[in-house]
């Protein structure tokens, strides 16, 4: 039988993104707050085993060989497109075509896994839970992020909001996820969520300037009224 998942191979992914300078720079900005909030709580800098799990096009995993010196990276991604898109932006990671919920890469082999915007397009999230828990070491750190049910955008825009979609299959509130993350053997470090992206008129100028200058500058708040859930865990 043919496992479910929500990934629509029949039509373009919308997960492809611009290749130009200055998206890649937007992009380093926006993970800028990761690699903070990482250097906070990881005992050493490099050297590490790095895990992410739904690599997108490659970002985190090119930005992150500039902050994690002579250290090791591997990538899980489901769909074969993106697959080729890291392969790309990031040669220097090994990469493995499979679903977070069920891959097999070696029990507690990892210093660190992270996974951005994913969990929301799994089926079972609690069975990429249970899989992350058993890859990392013990003390090992999960950074992970979602839209955030609880965020103004949710409220505000109702069925308008953009993290409405066909494919975004497992959407809770920042207070579910604080739970069923903890409920899976995870202890908290931090959780919070983002700022104002979800509201139309506050990411677009002149607004948009306040919303970003507070997610370059401290990325997420500790409360539930963000538009992206922001939690980081230990094993």
């Amino acid at each position: 039988m043919n496992e479910k998942v929500s990934v629509n191979t029949e039509i373009p992914s919308p997960y492809i993104e611009n290749k130009g300078r200055l998206y890649r720079l937007k992009r380093k900005l926006t993970y800028a707050f990761a690699f903070r909030l990482l250097n906070k709580y990881l005992s050493q800098k490099n050297n590490l085993e790095i895990l992410e799990i739904g690599t997108g096009s490659g970002f985190f995993l090119d930005f992150a060989r500039e902050v994690f010196t002579n250290s090791h990276f591997s990538g899980v991604e489901y769909d074969e497109r993106l697959l080729a898109e890291t392969a790309a932006r990031a040669p220097h990671a090994k990469l493995i075509q499979g679903n977070a919920e069920n891959f097999e890469l070696g029990q507690g082999r990892f210093d660190l896994v992270v996974s951005f915007q994913v969990i929301e397009h799994l089926y079972n999230p609690g069975a990429m839970l249970e899989n992350v828990l058993k890859h990392l070491k013990p003390g090992g750190l999960f950074l992970v992020t979602t839209p955030n049910l609880s965020g103004l955008g949710a409220r505000w825009m109702g069925e308008k909001w953009h993290g409405y979609r066909e494919d975004h299959v497992s959407l809770m509130s920042k207070n579910d996820w604080d739970r069923i993350i903890v409920s899976h053997g995870f202890k908290p470090l931090y959780t919070g969520s983002t700022f104002f992206s979800g509201v139309p008129i506050l990411n677009r100028l002149p607004l948009g300037i306040f919303n970003w200058a507070l997610l370059i500058i401290f990325g997420s708040f500790p409360w539930s009224s963000g538009e992206a859930y922001v939690g980081l865990y230990k094993a």
